[in-house]
């Protein structure tokens, strides 16, 4: 049986290590040689999210799974694996590296990166942490390219040459007031009602909620006015909210309901008749 050939041990490392993507912070502070925790997992959780977006939109159902986590220096590296079979996607991982090297070097959008995909990027670089030097990479070696100022002056005029997107649904947070009209659902994993808007009765939005102990807000503000507090969700162009997610119930009072009699010393009484006169004479017309 014909002996395989082996690959040298440097050649092999490199071919193997191609599907992984690496993450470096180091700090400028001299007094403070140790990475703050918050930069750091708050800048690899944007850079994975940016991953994670673009290979959805390369329609890879991957993971992405740690290989490599060092505290001293501060390094994270992932590689994306199938989720059925568990193998790397080395394409994948050198699709993101060239196109990001393809934008900062031309300033105009990649072809493996969609909006979606350069919206997270730009998000990951615009948000790296003052007094930190971020790098990053494909495969082990150390030479990593940082992201500098000038990476992110790319990405942006990459950004500025994509085509305008049609306006979609967006979601502000804030609070709208309204009639409590409907409970669709008291199920667990579907808890919503429906709050009628007072200057659009025909309009209804259609309201979320998780916390169980809003079910007593409900109960008392059924068929009242109440006031949401939330993520409200909008179409474009439209004034009213369709939908929110409800963090926050306040039941507003009741309009008190108001005897006639109450409202006597208010009146000023016709000459010649006292306060049951004048009651009686308004009943007997109303008759």
């Amino acid at each position: 049986m014909p002996k395989r050939d082996r690959l040298p041990k440097s050649a092999a490392t490199k071919k193997h290590a191609t599907h992984i993507l690496s993450l470096k912070l180091e700090t400028t502070e001299r007094n403070r040689p140790n990475v703050d925790a918050d930069a750091f997992f708050t800048t690899a959780s944007s850079w994975l999210n940016a991953l994670k977006t673009f290979a959805k939109e390369q329609g890879e159902p991957v993971r992405w799974e740690i290989v490599d986590l060092r505290k001293s220096s501060a390094l994270i590296q992932v590689q994306p694996v199938k989720l059925k079979t568990g193998i790397p996607v080395p394409t994948l991982a050198k699709k993101w590296d060239e196109g990001l090297r393809h934008i900062e070097k031309t300033g105009k959008p990649a072809a493996t990166f969609t909006p979606e995909a350069l919206a997270a990027l730009q998000e990951f670089v615009f948000d790296i942490p003052r007094d930190t030097i971020v790098s990053v990479g494909n495969g082990i070696h150390v030479d990593r390219t940082p992201i500098t100022a000038y990476t992110v002056r790319r990405v942006e005029e990459a950004v500025r040459h994509l085509p305008e997107q049609p306006r979609t649904e967006y979601v502000s947070q804030g609070s709208i007031r309204g009639r409590l009209a409907v409970l669709d659902s008291w199920n667990p994993e579907d808890r919503s009602f429906h709050l009628q808007l007072p200057l659009n009765p025909a309009k209804h939005v259609k309201c979320t909620y998780r916390d169980s102990s809003l079910a007593f807000e409900l109960g008392v503000g059924f068929e009242g006015i109440v006031e949401i507090t939330g993520k409200l969700r909008y179409k474009p162009n439209q004034p009213w909210p369709f939908a929110a997610d409800v963090d926050h119930i306040r039941v507003l009072p009741r309009k008190p309901v108001v005897a006639l009699e109450a409202l006597i010393g208010l009146i000023h009484l016709p000459d010649g008749q006292d306060s049951v006169s004048y009651v009686r004479s308004l009943r007997d017309a109303e008759q």
